[in-house]
């Protein structure tokens, strides 16, 4: 059981999508597909898909940082 298990899901799609974007600005390396990686199996045992995730962080933990 990983970290991410326990996570709601609310955090878990934070972390998938600030990871994802930080990969792609070149903040973190691309090492850290292996935290995505864990994080989709952590989703897909709650039945999420990427877009789940996705929709999640955008109504709950995007308006947060704003």
């Amino acid at each position: 059981m990983s970290l991410y298990d326990q996570l709601p899901d609310n955090l878990l799609a934070g972390f998938f999508m600030e990871i994802n974007k930080n990969i792609q600005t070149g903040v973190l390396s691309e090492a850290m597909y292996h935290e995505i990686e864990l994080i989709q199996i952590a989703a897909q045992k709650r039945n999420l898909s990427e877009s789940d995730l996705k929709d999640i962080y955008q109504k709950w933990v995007e308006p947060q940082l704003k």
